[in-house]
């Protein structure tokens, strides 16, 4: 008998963990897409990514980033109202740290943003193009069909070193215009797509940051401005002024679809079967795909603490954060979030680690560790 009680309670407890989970992951944005299984972090001889505090009172209400929640309270407070607010400025991170990783520093020239990586996936991509000729190769250059091998790699160095840098221009002065940090926007490029800006496996995710269906769910929701100029290419403008939430999901599925496909360089007659002026244009779009994504982690930090990100974690952490957040969805942010909360910890990565233990998001710290290296 005592061993049933015991197990009831456990239940009991258990059905409510899940539960206030569950509450928080809808608060923190709309209904979303089909999920799409967390991806894996790969190597540079792989294929790429296929995609307890108490509450204080805060000041968000005057915020520009702000509006007030419905009397629901699932509306988002942490909206991107203005296209100048940087990610530290939506967090109320009034002044960045002196000293952060490479991979933060806020500006630097084309130049010191240059490398010269090894990139196996992109190297097959090149030679299945014919961008590059490897027939003197064993099996032509590739070791599978989308990884080359070492020769064939060799035969591809010079094309790479132009491919994975030949962006670097625009990266610089998307990084001027929006506050993201060119080194980290550069290095997402390199684990999700390795800077071949076409499609990849099921072609759910696409471009040189392997946008999906869920991401493009972030950016229109929480990017106004950005809602409705696509909304106003794509449906009649007396529609879009209903705002992205209360469009029927037939529209917000179009409007996704379109915004994946935007991103999309592939092209069959072009040189290399890649558009390259449409994948330039596309880093300015994940450029805003990440400052949502900092909106959105901002957001979950919120229903939870009820406090601004900055009131209780760090400038480092919470680039972290917001990278686990567009890695493995608001899900995993949101179960990582109240993990910490529930164990009266500080939110810091370290403990945010323990939170990601679950099968679809155990892998994303090595997906931090790989952007940070």
């Amino acid at each position: 008998m005592r061993m049933l009680m015991g197990e009831t309670q456990i239940k009991y407890h258990s059905t409510l963990g899940i539960l206030a989970c569950m509450f928080w992951v809808l608060a923190a944005f709309a209904p979303p897409p089909p999920q799409v299984s967390a991806p894996s972090v790969r190597a540079l001889n792989e294929t790429p990514l296929t995609t307890s505090l108490s509450p204080a009172t805060t000041s968000l209400a005057s915020s520009p980033v702000s509006v007030p929640p419905d009397e629901g309270g699932t509306q988002p407070i942490y909206v991107l109202y203005s296209t100048m607010l940087t990610c530290s400025e939506i967090w109320g991170v009034h002044q960045r740290p002196p000293f952060v990783p490479p991979v933060l520093e806020p500006s630097v020239s084309i130049t010191e943003l240059n490398t010269n990586q090894p990139y196996y996936y992109l190297a097959a991509m090149l030679i299945r193009n014919q961008v590059v000729e490897a027939q003197d190769c064993p099996s032509g250059g590739l070791q599978t069909p989308f990884v080359a091998n070492t020769c064939g790699v060799e035969r591809a160095r010079p094309v790479l070193i132009e491919w994975q840098n030949r962006y670097d221009p625009e990266i610089v002065q998307v990084a001027q215009n929006t506050g993201v940090p060119p080194r980290l926007l550069k290095q997402l490029f390199a684990i999700e797509s390795q800077f071949w800006p076409g499609t990849y496996g099921n072609g759910y995710e696409i471009g040189l940051g392997q946008l999906n269906q869920s991401g493009a769910d972030t950016l229109l929701l929480y990017n106004p401005p950005f809602f409705q100029r696509l909304c106003n290419t794509v449906l009649h403008p007396n529609r879009c002024e209903m705002g992205y939430t209360n469009l029927t999901n037939e529209e917000r599925r179009m409007l996704r679809g379109f915004l994946v496909q935007q991103v999309n360089a592939t092209c069959r007659d072009c040189p290399g079967g890649v558009d390259v002026t449409r994948a330039k244009e596309s880093v300015s779009t994940f450029a805003e795909v990440i400052r949502a994504n900092c909106a959105q982690t901002a957001q979950i930090i919120y229903n939870v603490y009820r406090r601004s990100p900055a009131q209780i974690s760090n400038y480092v952490d919470l680039w972290k954060l917001t990278l686990i957040n567009y890695h493995a969805g608001p899900g995993c942010t949101a179960r990582a979030v109240q993990y910490v909360n529930q164990q009266g910890l500080f939110l810091s990565w370290e403990s945010l680690k323990t939170g990601l233990a679950t099968p679809e998001c155990r892998k994303g710290p090595d997906y931090i560790e790989r952007i940070f290296q």
